[in-house]
């Protein structure tokens, strides 16, 4: 059962951000990342291996959707799922706040690192203000999504694995 759920989030992750999130492009001029998001759900529910894995793979997704670098977002979001995952052990509880606080650090670093890559592998061309204006709506976006995706997923998680103490899994040593 746990693999279905993952499976239809890795689905319903992917569909999002290629179909769902153009909407937002047309109101805001920003899209969500829905990868960055499915990627810290993960490492925080699942601990740094799982968002490892589950990042990368949405990232490589995201990368041959894109018709970018592949391997671009196939890195950061491991990366951000990795590190996110180590909060995983060290938070109680998850207010909103917190939540909020997470994506934000995490669509930050990616934007940071996508425009210094950027910067490597283009050294002669200048990033335009329109990716950093886009960047920070991007960043705004995810902050304000974040509340609402990440207890819905925790949510439709909670229902679809029902454990008796509460606990999605068993806990590492």
């Amino acid at each position: 059962m746990i693999f279905l759920f993952y499976t239809l989030l890795f689905i319903f992750t992917v569909v999002f951000h290629a179909s769902v999130a153009e909407y937002f492009s047309v109101w805001i001029d920003a899209r969500p990342d829905a990868v960055l998001l499915a990627a810290v759900f993960l490492g925080l529910r699942r601990g740094r291996i799982t968002g490892l894995v589950g990042g990368f793979a949405l990232g490589l997704v995201q990368d041959a959707l894109s018709g970018g670098l592949l391997g671009l977002n196939a890195l950061l979001k491991g990366w951000i799922g990795h590190y996110v995952g180590r909060l995983k052990s060290r938070t109680v509880s998850r207010p909103i706040f917190f939540d909020c606080a997470v994506v934000f650090f995490a669509s930050t670093f990616n934007l940071a690192v996508s425009a210094g890559l950027a910067k490597v592998f283009l050294p002669d061309a200048a990033l335009p203000v329109e990716f950093w204006w886009a960047g920070v709506k991007t960043v705004g976006l995810n902050v304000v999504l974040a509340p609402a995706v990440l207890g819905l997923l925790r949510k439709i998680e909670s229902k679809a694995l029902p454990y008796p103490k509460g606990a999605p899994y068993l806990e590492r040593p």
